[in-house]
């Protein structure tokens, strides 16, 4: 899970995220995106089920750092995104200084689904909601997701580092099959009936693999998921691990839930 200062950001630079059509932003200070070598308002069309875009940065200051991330078009355009893609790949981060003379180029993945988490929760975060950016809005100048270009930190809510690329995905060609996951914990397969108790403290080897070959993404609570390992975080209570996939153009998306008991 992530989470970032986006509440006001919108808010403050009365974006219309949803037009396609929609003029570009002044560039106070030089500062600039592009993305597969479009300015920022241009549809990104035509695209995959899921891509690596080209993302280029110019004007950015030292002491800012910058946000890119692809969510679905809140119900209100003006609001904060509440539902984006947590994958692998799908979210870069910035930090302050990291950029040396403001310019920076590196790949961005984008998905035509995806199970949409709030990057800025309040609260216990909420179950998981897949997100389908082909769905028709019914407004021809509107888009159901975007890539949002955000400022980080304390210039979460300044519009001159906002910046809103609109997503099309081409149509879905034929049916897709159901994806199949495998769960391993120190060597023994896992099911929902299944699962191992996990001892505080303990790193126990931990795999997932899907039948398509493709990444997915893993989130956990009360454990920690981390170089192909799993550790409990808690003496007492249950681990959730959720598991993710946005499919791809043979399969559908998957989500997957597993719970482990954690023991001392």
């Amino acid at each position: 899970m992530f989470s970032l200062r986006i509440g006001l950001t919108l808010l403050a630079a009365g974006a219309l995220v949803g037009s396609a059509t929609a003029s570009a932003h002044a560039t106070p200070g030089g500062f600039d995106v592009t993305i597969a070598e479009q300015p920022a308002n241009s549809v990104l069309a035509a695209l995959p089920p899921s891509v690596n875009l080209d993302v280029a940065v110019s004007g950015l200051p030292e002491t800012v750092g910058m946000y890119a991330l692809h969510c679905a078009v809140p119900e209100n355009p003006r609001s904060a995104p509440t539902q984006c893609d947590g994958g692998t790949g799908t979210l870069v981060y910035l930090p302050a200084g990291s950029v040396r003379g403001g310019s920076a180029q590196f790949p961005l993945k984008v998905n035509a689904e995806f199970y949409g988490v709030n990057p800025n929760p309040q609260g216990a975060p909420d179950a998981p909601e897949l997100v389908d950016c082909r769905v028709d809005t019914g407004n021809p100048r509107s888009t159901t997701c975007a890539v949002y270009i955000l400022g980080a930190g304390r210039e979460s809510s300044n519009p001159a580092y906002l910046r809103v690329f609109p997503t099309q995905f081409n149509a879905l060609t034929k049916d897709r099959r159901n994806d199949t996951i495998k769960v391993m914990v120190d060597g023994k397969r896992v099911t929902k009936r299944s699962a191992p108790a996990l001892v505080e403290g303990v790193a126990t080897p931990f795999k997932v693999s899907l039948g398509s070959g493709l990444t997915p993404t893993v989130s956990s609570t009360t454990c920690s998921v981390e170089d192909s390992s799993i550790t409990a975080l808690s003496n007492e209570g249950t681990c959730t691990v959720t598991i993710t996939s946005s499919g791809g153009k043979n399969v559908k998306p998957l989500i997957r839930q597993y719970n482990f008991d954690l023991t001392s």
